[in-house]
């Protein structure tokens, strides 16, 4: 009797084992989206192993790409460069800059950043007009990896252009958060003008109101605040950090963030002489630092408050504040800042007309500058000027003081 199964023609088990490898492929891309990169990394295996058995290298190519890829997200940068670089030998011209980004991508991971950067100029220039988010992508990484080589001019060039990508493609927080970093960097490379960065932070501020993540929002607003406080734009900071404070509520955000918050907007109050309006910032940043045990920054509000009343002609309260903010300091352990508070005590003492009190903290500042490996000697000079200043007017005063008791005792008679 004859066999009546029918054997499968090579043609269909071929379009079997294709349909195979697309559906794994796209399980893959599924669970790299849900973050699931070792189930991604299992379905991309598979899909290779199987595209090995057919005739058509350019779907063989494909999934050593998707596992090149993935090699990365799993920190695992040698594997993925064999991969992708073999993924390449039969052209792939669409792919070339997916394929240049993630070349980019490994050498990054090995901290090879020199080639990194070869490769995510090379990704940039492939990718074309309507893949601006790939290229900003693409940009955000570069100026990482320039960062890392030192080049922070080149660094703020590429997140500003990012940026500026990210707008064109209506992705406000993503733009936010690039302009941001640009800014950063265009100050620290002291490569770019002031109303270079100006406008960089502007366009940042622009692009915020773009981002829903509250906490975020919070955070970006109080680092746009610091850096319009560096070029001393500190009606800018201030609005920047009110923005940022009344944000900061609700169980997502830590006391310590409430509390940095509240110090920088007292310190900007200060800059801006609005003393009054400081105080309340500074007392209430000195008490949360307070309930953290941070001494330190509680040493520094304090100094803040101490400062904001001298300013307002309270030496006694300023005096008292001070004094609190010395001792934050030598529990602290930082010599630099008990320095600055004993300066801080001096110039009250000699508001007060205790000059040998001044007199005393001016002689103690400058013993503690010497102490501390962070005193510059234009703290040093400034300090010596103005012990000596107060020595001088003592004597001055004592002399006035006696010359007056000398007149008085010795003044004539006069007859009527």
């Amino acid at each position: 009797m004859a066999n009546s199964g029918q054997s499968i023609s090579p043609s269909k088990q071929q379009n079997t084992v294709q349909s195979k490898i697309l559906s794994l492929c796209k399980d893959g891309g599924e669970l790299l989206n849900q973050d699931d990169i070792t189930g991604a990394l299992t379905a991309f295996k598979k899909a290779f192993i199987l595209s090995c058995k057919l005739q058509e290298e350019k779907m063989q190519k494909a999934c050593l790409f998707n596992l090149g890829a993935t090699y990365i997200c799993v920190g695992k940068p040698k594997k993925a460069l064999k991969c992708l670089i073999k993924s390449r030998i039969s052209g792939m011209e669409e792919r070339d800059g997916d394929l240049f980004f993630n070349i980019g991508a490994a050498y990054d991971e090995m901290k090879e950043y020199g080639k990194a950067v070869k490769f995510y100029e090379r990704a940039i220039n492939e990718y074309g007009f309507d893949e601006l988010k790939s290229i900003a992508d693409a940009l955000i990484k570069l100026g990482y990896c320039f960062e890392m080589t030192g080049d922070l001019s080149s660094a703020a060039h590429s997140f500003r252009l990012a940026g500026h990508s990210y707008l064109r493609n209506q992705k406000l927080e993503d733009a936010a958060m690039a302009m941001r970093e640009a800014a950063k960097y265009m100050i620290n490379s002291q490569a770019f003008s002031q109303i270079e960065v100006l406008q960089t932070l502007d366009s940042c501020v622009g692009s915020l109101k773009g981002v829903s993540d509250q906490q975020l929002l919070g955070t970006l607003y109080n680092h746009v605040g610091l850096h319009y406080a560096e070029l001393k734009y500190f009606s800018q900071a201030e609005k920047c950090f009110t923005s940022s404070l009344n944000l900061c509520n609700g169980k997502q955000f830590s006391i310590r963030k409430m509390a940095v918050l509240l110090q920088n907007l007292g310190a900007v109050d200060n800059a801006l002489y609005q003393y009054e309006k400081s105080l309340r910032s500074h007392a209430e940043a000195a008490d949360l630092y307070g309930s953290l045990g941070d001494r330190s920054a509680q040493g520094q509000c304090l100094s803040n408050l101490a400062f904001a009343y001298s300013q307002l002609k309270n030496y006694d309260l300023a005096e008292f504040y001070y004094q609190q903010a010395y001792q934050a300091f030598v529990d602290a352990g930082d010599l630099l800042r008990q320095s600055i508070v004993s300066e801080g005590l001096g110039a009250t003492y000699f508001c007060l007309g205790n000059l040998d009190q001044a007199i005393h903290h001016y002689k103690q500042a400058l013993a503690l500058s010497g102490k501390s490996k962070e005193t510059s000697d234009v703290m040093r000079e400034r300090l010596l000027e103005k012990l000596t200043d107060t020595i001088e007017y003592k004597i001055s005063h004592q002399q006035s003081a006696a010359l007056t008791d000398s007149v008085s005792r010795t003044r004539p008679d006069f007859k009527e």
